[in-house]
């Protein structure tokens, strides 16, 4: 799907630890993570990634709705979250949304 709309996908991971893990490697512009995730569950590791590679956007995506799910992550620095009914057209415009938001400032050394 993301594909088809002209998004390149660089990699996939089958748990949150492995997605940590290959965002530090390949350095994506966007990550689109499943909540649900073996090992370590998605909020987690967006936190990590968020952490560790702050120019790197996430769009949490998860079966489960409700309003204090996206507030969930966000507080763990996602850049959205997605619904998993939602559509392709409204998945592929989070990721895009994602990929346009500006670097956070760099912070000079203490």
């Amino acid at each position: 799907m993301l594909e088809d709309a002209g998004i390149q996908v660089v990699g996939e991971a089958t748990d949150g630890l492995e997605g940590v893990a290959q965002a530090q490697v390949i350095r994506p512009d966007v990550v689109l993570m499943d909540w649900r995730m073996p090992r370590l569950n998605g909020v987690q590791a967006t936190a990590r990634i968020r952490s560790q590679l702050p120019e790197v956007q996430v769009v949490v995506f998860s079966s489960a709705e409700g309003a204090g799910m996206g507030v969930i992550a966000r507080q763990a620095g996602a850049s959205a979250f997605v619904a998993k009914g939602a559509s392709a057209v409204q998945i592929c415009a989070a990721v895009l949304a994602a990929w346009r938001q500006p670097p956070p400032p760099k912070t000079p050394p203490a």
